[in-house]
């Protein structure tokens, strides 16, 4: 599967294949940037 990784506040915009690889990167994006927030999409289901 493919997932896609989209920041409201900045350009963070990244594709990952692994659910807990496109977790940990959100949440380290999101712990780096507070008023941050990372959604994760799952491409298979556009």
């Amino acid at each position: 599967m493919a997932y896609q990784l989209r920041c409201d506040s900045c350009e963070f915009d990244r594709e990952y294949s692994d659910w807990a690889e496109a977790n940990r990167y959100a949440s380290e994006h999101e712990a780096e940037y507070g008023d941050h927030w990372v959604t994760i999409r799952d491409l298979q289901e556009a």
